[in-house]
């Protein structure tokens, strides 16, 4: 994260597991990161969301008006607080401190039941869908999310802004899904911290660029940590109001500690 932050880990069943891109920077092997076109598609419909606070993740545009990140990037560990719609800025384009477009936020809605206060076991709402205060350009195109689940194995590619490279877009090209299981989709793209929220994107019909989910954590496992995806087809495009969350302005209060929020 951008400014002070002290902790990203939540002791979890499922092991230690971060609701934040945690994993190690070093690149080693074939495994490796470039940097991106951030004016050419898909790397076009992914932007970086700044909070007010000092806070930063990945986000991807899946409508003129809708960002679509993880839940925790709108919560806030040192004020045990939810993010207000109003201190969010998505930037579309960015490179080196600046811009495309600067969209600010009207108000976002997460999956039903999340709960930064009991991660492991809401995990699987770890998203959240931002509506924009105006629609983006119609020269920018959205990213569609993936309908059906793609089998273990099937190539991927990760995009977003790490904190190691914080201004400028990296993508892993040399990735892939491992197992899912509903709740949660594994894969092998190196999700570093500011990889939150980040796409994770496969090929679907006629060679379509699809999200087949979002990176939202990383357990460590002898050292070569395993990545974590809320996959799209939990996620609930065209989102219902009830039981789903909607904020606008106000400050919603978790009561409570927790060991999470904007993490890098």
């Amino acid at each position: 994260m951008v400014g002070k932050l002290t902790r990203c880990l939540l002791a979890a069943a499922l092991g230690t597991i971060a609701p934040v891109a945690a994993a190690d920077t070093d690149v080693t092997g074939s495994v490796h990161r470039e940097a991106v076109d951030v004016a050419s598609y898909p790397w076009s419909a992914i932007g970086k969301l700044f909070n007010e606070a000092g806070g930063s993740c990945t986000g991807a545009i899946i409508a003129r008006d809708k960002i679509l990140t993880a839940a925790h990037c709108v919560y806030n560990e040192r004020t045990r607080r939810f993010l207000p719609a109003s201190a969010l800025h998505f930037m579309v384009g960015y490179r080196s401190g600046q811009a495309a477009v600067h969209a600010r936020v009207a108000s976002y809605e997460m999956g039903a039941g999340y709960d930064p206060l009991r991660w492991t076991e809401t995990m699987d709402s770890d998203w959240v869908i931002l509506t924009l205060t105006e629609n983006l350009p119609e020269e920018i195109a959205p990213l569609k999310l993936s309908q059906a689940a793609a089998p273990a194995g099937t190539r991927a590619i990760i995009a977003g802004y790490p904190q190691d490279r914080a201004h400028k877009m990296t993508a892993d090209r040399d990735c892939a899904l491992g197992a899912g299981g509903g709740r949660m989709m594994l894969h092998t793209c190196r999700g570093m911290r500011g990889y939150s929220g980040a796409p994770i994107l496969v090929s679907g019909a006629d060679d379509e660029i699809q999200i087949a989910g979002i990176h939202v954590a990383m357990s460590p496992n002898n050292g070569a940590p395993r990545m974590f995806a809320v996959p799209a087809q939990a996620i609930a495009f065209a989102p219902v109001r009830e039981p789903a969350r909607m904020h606008e302005a106000s400050t919603v209060v978790a009561a409570g500690l927790v060991d999470g929020g904007w993490c890098e």
